[in-house]
C-alpha cells in the first residue's frame, strides 16, 4: 500500500543535481556527435519523465508560466522528428530548431526537479518507463517508431 501523499519523499538535493547533470549530458552528447540510440531512448524518457511531472505537479496544485509549458510541449512535439532520422540516417542529432527546442526544455526540467515533492518524481520516472516500454513493444511488432504516448 502506498504512503500518505505528504509522507512520500522528495528528491535529495544530490539526486535533483544527478537529475540535471543528465540531461544536460545526454543533450551534449546529442551535440558532440557521441549520441546513438541509448541516447536518443534516455532523451525521449527523460522529456517524458519531466512532462508527466509537470503535469503532476500542476494537478497537486503548482502553476507555471505559458513558456515553461510550450518548452516541455514543443520538445515532446520533435521526438518523431528525431527518432524518424536516426532511423533513417543511423544518428542521433539535433536540426538546429530542434537543438534550441532541447536547450529550452532542459532549462525547465532543472526547475521541476527542484520542486518535487510528494514523490512525485519517482511517480513521474515510472510512468515514463511504462511509455517506453509500450514504445518499444510497437517497435518489435513493427509499428512506425512514434511516441505519441505522452498524455
Amino acid at each position: 500500500q502506498a504512503l500518505p501523499k505528504f509522507w512520500r519523499p522528495k528528491l535529495t538535493v544530490s539526486q535533483q543535481t544527478d537529475c540535471q547533470m543528465v540531461h544536460w549530458d545526454v543533450i551534449n552528447r546529442f551535440t558532440s556527435g557521441a549520441a546513438d540510440q541509448g541516447d536518443l531512448w534516455d532523451w525521449i524518457e527523460t522529456g517524458f519523465t519531466y512532462h508527466k511531472l509537470r503535469r503532476l505537479l500542476q494537478a497537486d496544485g503548482t502553476e507555471f508560466t505559458a513558456e515553461a509549458v510550450a518548452a516541455i510541449d514543443e520538445q515532446l512535439a520533435i521526438y518523431e522528428a528525431v527518432a524518424a532520422r536516426h532511423a533513417r540516417t543511423g544518428r542521433a542529432g539535433f536540426s538546429a530548431a530542434e537543438l534550441l527546442t532541447a536547450r529550452a526544455a532542459a532549462s525547465v526540467f532543472d526547475s521541476l526537479v527542484q520542486l518535487d515533492r510528494h514523490g512525485l518524481a519517482q511517480q513521474a520516472a515510472r510512468w515514463s518507463i511504462e511509455q517506453m516500454a509500450a514504445i518499444s513493444r510497437g517497435q518489435e511488432a513493427g509499428e512506425l517508431g512514434g511516441t505519441g504516448g505522452a498524455e
